[in-house]
This record gives structure tokens, C-alpha cells and sequence, in this order.
């Protein structure tokens, strides 16, 4: 177990050590042999690989993926759209360079998938199969954990942690349900892809459509709206797979 514990924590070191570099043929190189490290890991601790974690190319995984994609865009749009009419955001203005935003959509949509599928692997994949406990008590470990590997930053404000742990339970659930990380990673990526190409996040990056300012008088309320946002939808998840849930064994 304490191996196991060991490679999670090597694991999720290869995910940071990516996403901190700016080349990007560093990077690109980092990410490659982080997917490759943890399927390796994985089989070496006898986990089984990333097959057996949930990314096997059988019948139905595409389906799988494209509907986990529906729901983060989804998920997203109305999400920008409660932040538009609560006056949390205004739109500034369209982006029109068009040359530039193809080139940075490619950009953002390969860094979101990157980081959709390793958090996922690692979180979901690794952790619940390593866990030795019952499917209730792990999507919690898991949802833990999730928050406090993204708290390496020192931010850790009571809604942000609020927004991650139901978001991780949220993932969990969907993944001890369906045993599929092409349904979750494909939530995870587009979720992330989606928000920062609607450019919701008040940032400057040139990776989307939309120029977004955040309201000065509604920033206190901005992540817990998000809070609102993904409790809501965890609610929504566990009463539509409360039986299959409640049913899952370790």
C-alpha cells in the first residue's frame, strides 16, 4: 500500500512538472511520458495499466466520450450564462483574429485534454482501484485528495476547496458508476476547455472567443456561484445514480 501511496504522489508530481513548463516542446515531450509513467506505474504495481483503469477500446467508449464532452460543454454553458445574467461577468468584446484563435484553440483544446485525462487517471483511475475500502468511503478519499493536490498553490480559500471537493465527488461518482475514464476525462477536458475558451475566467489568454471582465461588485460572489454550480450538479448525478451507486462494491 505504501508503494502504491508513493507512485500516486510520483504521479501527480509528473502532471505539475508539465504543466509548470512554458516551452512547448517541453512540454509536450513531459506530457507524452507522463501518460506513458502511469501506465507503467500502474501495471508495475499490479494496478493493471490504463486499460484496466478505465480506458479500454471496446464498444461503446466512444460514446462514452463524446456524451462525457456533451455534459463539460454543457455543464459550462450554463455555468457561463448564470455568471452573464447574475451580472458576475460582462462580455467585452469578440475575438476576431481569427489566424491567432485557431492556432490557440488546437493549444488549449491539447492542454485540456492533457490535464482532463491525467487528473483523472491518477484521482479516479489509480485511486479507486489501489483503495481498499468501500466504493462510498473511496469516491470521498478520492474528492480529498483532488482538492488538496490542487492546493499547492497556497490558495486556500473556503470556496475554492468547497468547488474542488464537490467537483471531485462529482467526477468520483461518475467514474465508480461507470467504470469509464473516457466518460469522465471527456467531462473533465471540455469543462475545463469550454470555461477557459469562453474566456469566463477573466484571463488574458489568447485561447478564446470571448473577452470576459469580472464585475469588482460581484467578485465576492464569483466562486460561490461555482460552489452553487457543481453542488447542484453533484446533487443531480446521485439522485439519477443513487441505485447503481448505492450498489457498487469495492
Amino acid at each position: 500500500m505504501l508503494f502504491r501511496f508513493l507512485g500516486l504522489l510520483f504521479l501527480w508530481g509528473t502532471i505539475i512538472f508539465t504543466v509548470i513548463q512554458k516551452n512547448d516542446i517541453i512540454w509536450g515531450i513531459s506530457a507524452l511520458c507522463s501518460i506513458i509513467l502511469m501506465h507503467l506505474i500502474s501495471k508495475w504495481l499490479r494496478v493493471g495499466g490504463l486499460s484496466q483503469l478505465g480506458l479500454q477500446v471496446k464498444r461503446g467508449w466512444l460514446r462514452y466520450f463524446l456524451f462525457g464532452c456533451l455534459i463539460g460543454i454543457v455543464y459550462q454553458l450554463l455555468r457561463f450564462s448564470v455568471m452573464y445574467c447574475t451580472g458576475t461577468i460582462r462580455i467585452q468584446n469578440l475575438s476576431v483574429d481569427m489566424n491567432a484563435l485557431i492556432v490557440s484553440t488546437i493549444i488549449l483544446l491539447i492542454s485540456t485534454a492533457y490535464i482532463g485525462f491525467a487528473e483523472e487517471i491518477v484521482f479516479r483511475g489509480y485511486l479507486v482501484s489501489v483503495l481498499p475500502y468501500s466504493s462510498k468511503f473511496v469516491v470521498v478519499i478520492s474528492a480529498a485528495l483532488f482538492t488538496l493536490g490542487h492546493s499547492i498553490d497556497g490558495n486556500f480559500d473556503i470556496s475554492r476547496m468547497c468547488f474542488l471537493f464537490f467537483a471531485g465527488l462529482f467526477f468520483a461518482i461518475c467514474y465508480v458508476v461507470t467504470r469509464s475514464l473516457w466518460f469522465v476525462a471527456g467531462i473533465h477536458s471540455f469543462w475545463d476547455f469550454t470555461w477557459f475558451y469562453l474566456g469566463a475566467d477573466g484571463g488574458t489568454s489568447s485561447s478564446k472567443i470571448i473577452n470576459v471582465a469580472i464585475n469588482n461588485d460581484m467578485s465576492p460572489y464569483y466562486e460561490w456561484i461555482d460552489v452553487a454550480m457543481v453542488l447542484g450538479s453533484l446533487l443531480l448525478v446521485l439522485f439519477l445514480t443513487r441505485k447503481s451507486f448505492l450498489l457498487q462494491k469495492s
